[in-house]
Order: C-alpha cells, then structure tokens, then sequence
C-alpha cells in the first residue's frame, strides 16, 4: 500500500507543478462548481475516472504476484 501511495502523492505534485506552470486559475476560478459548465462536466468525468482508477490500483495490490 505505501507504494500506491507514493505513486498518487507522486502524480498529485507533478499535476500541482503541471497547472502552476501553464498558469491556471483554477483553483481561484472555482468553475467547476458553476452548475451548466462544461467544466463542471469535466471535473465530473475527471474525479470518476481518478476514483475507477485508485479501486483499480487497490485491488491489482490485493492479488499474490505469481
């Protein structure tokens, strides 16, 4: 389990880094919670996506490796 923890603290930073260097506003601008955006549409999607990917992790780290 500490290795799938470090590996999402890892992409957690390099998505950090990533939006601070394009500049984004995101984090003041708030549009994904403006209901009718397409923003909110995409962080929808995004989270899904993220949490399908994290069951994924934790159950391949459930299974013996033969």
């Amino acid at each position: 389990m500490a290795e799938i923890e470090k590996g999402l603290r890892s992409r957690v930073a390099g998505i950090d880094g990533w939006l601070a260097e394009i500049g984004s506003s995101c984090k003041t601008d708030q549009r994904h919670c403006e209901e009718g955006t397409v923003e909110r549409a995409y962080w929808h999607y995004g989270y899904a996506v993220a949490i399908k990917d994290v069951l994924d992790l934790l159950q391949s780290a459930a299974m013996p490796i033969n």
